[in-house]
């Protein structure tokens, strides 16, 4: 008898030193960083700025940085520890490719598993081009994550713990498309579907009110508020930043769906021709012309300039939708002057008449997200029909 009350104790004695040593939140950061130096990511930065947040010991922050060989630091990945004031570093790994998405899920689950949280949070750090190639490049693998070919969906699939957060914290990387590669494995995404200054989220800020707020969806708006105070404060402009609830999401899907099931076949007429040519466009890089709009103001024009009750209703539907999902959303300056009351959600792939070229070359690569189960690609091909 006296055993098995000692065994108890024991027991209750394990359990009890497991729940202190668990922390409210763990937030792993994945830095991609070994681009050229020309692209204009500094993680030293970003760092430096997370070790200015003042937050207590129910919050670790653990980054992994890839340095680039243009760094002032050794060209290899590093895991840091970040305290305010202070970062302490946990191990060297040496040359990685942080272009793998097993090199993202590797992380994740390290991290998880070595500090235990009651609540996970993921930031990834790179360069981002929504659903086009280059996604956390590494310059010395030549290599990158890719979102058409499932590669961030099975990063992201196969972290051991469902996340609570995701933040991309690099350009056009707020999404439909790549919302429905990821949207099943956290409970909110947050990023921009426009381009992020080279200075990134506001850490310092972020980390400082994290514990401060009463659940997840609070802590989600905050960040977007505080993402968007900073750079006004700055009078960096334009702003973008959205908070995306995926619970909801499946819904929007479905909505437009059932949009391109009917509609499709119209795809052609006049008024969706003239509703996309009115909307503010995104995602131009280099040689590759801006091909993205934001959904919810295509679907906010079509609504507007539509007589057709048909197209009225499943169009209020999809804006509907779209306000139960981006739970926050706000812009400044698309541009000086422009009412951005229905930009600043998320953007959706749509060449025009003049990119038609583009469309045909990515259009089988298209096909392969996640997202083409709605037939948006067969909507955007019968538009180039007239």
């Amino acid at each position: 008898m006296k055993k098995i009350i000692l065994l108890l104790l024991v027991i209750f004695t394990f359990l009890s030193c497991s729940k202190i040593d668990e922390s409210d939140w763990t937030i792993l950061i994945y830095m991609a960083a070994d681009v050229v130096y020309e692209l204009n990511l500094n993680p030293a930065v970003d760092i430096e700025d997370m070790m200015q947040a003042e937050f207590s010991d129910n919050i670790n922050v653990i980054v992994q940085v890839d340095y680039s060989e243009n760094s002032i630091i050794s060209p290899a990945a590093y895991r840091y520890h970040i305290y305010p004031g202070l970062k302490e570093q946990i191990s060297y790994l040496g040359e990685i490719d942080s272009g793998d998405e097993n090199e993202l899920t590797a992380f994740a689950n390290w991290g998880f598993e070595k500090y235990p949280a009651e609540k996970q949070a993921l930031v990834i750090w790179s360069h981002g081009n929504g659903w086009y190639p280059y996604f956390c490049i590494d310059v010395e693998a030549d290599n990158d994550i890719g979102i058409a070919n499932g590669e961030l969906h099975n990063g992201i699939k196969n972290i051991n713990e469902h996340l609570e957060i995701l933040i991309f914290d690099a350009c056009n990387m707020q999404t439909v498309e790549v919302a429905a590669e990821v949207a099943d494995y956290t409970d909110y995404i947050i990023g921009s579907e426009d381009g992020v200054n080279s200075a990134g989220f506001p850490y310092a800020e972020i980390f400082s009110i994290w514990e401060e707020q009463t659940n997840t969806e609070n802590i989600c708006r905050e960040i977007g508020y505080q993402y968007h105070k900073y750079y006004s404060m700055e009078e960096i402009y334009p702003i973008s930043c959205s908070v995306l609830k995926t619970m909801e999401f499946p819904m929007l899907l479905t909505n437009l769906s059932e949009f391109t099931s009917d509609w499709a076949i119209h795809a052609s007429d006049e008024i969706f021709i003239e509703s996309r040519q009115n909307c503010i466009e995104f995602n131009a890089a280099g040689t590759i012309p801006a091909l993205d709009v934001d959904i919810k103001e295509f679907f906010t024009n079509v609504y507007n300039n539509t007589e057709n009750d048909s197209l009225r209703t499943i169009s209020n539907e999809i804006l509907t939708k779209i306000e139960s999902c981006y739970i926050f959303q706000n812009t400044i300056d698309y541009p000086p002057g422009y009412t951005s009351d229905n930009v600043g959600t998320a953007i959706i792939w749509f060449p025009d008449e003049e990119t038609q070229w583009y469309f045909n070359d990515r259009k089988d690569e298209y096909q392969q997200l996640q997202f083409s189960q709605t037939n948006w690609l067969n909507f955007l091909e019968n538009s180039f029909t007239r």
